[in-house]
């Protein structure tokens, strides 16, 4: 009798779970951009990239999961000897993606207005790992959630070689720009 029951609550448990799981809707990247802000002393260094995926879960009650990934080749900060050296620097033979892999609060949609939430995120670049919270600003677009962000990322703590113009170091500090629509998955 007890595995009967054992059974039941088991099959219970497991229909509970899969109806969860069907609940959830997913969202992908449909256009955006990725920018790095790259300062030394003598001048700024912005790279681009529009060549980026990213999916987010949206789970009724649940955390929202989100994972993003860009191809460090296909930054671009219009000097292709720079782009060619940060490929090198970041050994993208090796580790040929940037990844932010993180989880918002459970989201209520339809989004209402603009929203600022926390990512607690992970961060991987040239193959080592940060943890970071980053606040990031969800707006309703048409049918989709425009996503945009900014966060610091230290070159020294992922084993980034810090190029340097005339002897002098670039700072440690990239900031990480961000500006993603995501729209439902059909």
């Amino acid at each position: 009798m007890r595995a009967r029951i054992a059974a039941v609550a088991f099959l219970c448990c497991a229909c509970a779970a899969l109806a969860q799981e069907t609940s959830a809707t997913f969202y992908a990247v449909k256009e955006g951009s990725i920018t790095y802000v790259l300062v030394h002393k003598l001048h700024e260094v912005h790279g681009t990239s529009r060549k980026l995926e990213g999916v987010a879960k949206l789970q009724p009650g649940a955390p929202t999961l989100v994972q993003v990934r860009v191809p460090v080749a296909s930054f671009d900060s219009g000097n292709s000897n720079r782009d060619s050296h940060m490929r090198e620097a970041t050994h993208e033979a090796a580790h040929p993606y940037v990844e932010v892999k993180g989880t918002l609060p459970a989201l209520q949609l339809p989004l209402t207005g603009p929203a600022q939430l926390p990512l607690e995120a992970r961060i991987e670049l040239n193959g080592e790992t940060e943890r970071q919270t980053i606040p990031v600003t969800l707006a309703p677009e048409g049918s989709g959630i425009r996503a945009k962000f900014s966060f610091p990322v230290s070159l020294e703590a992922h084993h980034v070689e810090r190029p340097e113009l005339l002897l002098v170091k670039v700072d440690d500090k990239v900031t990480i720009d961000g500006n993603l629509l995501f729209e439902a998955r059909k």
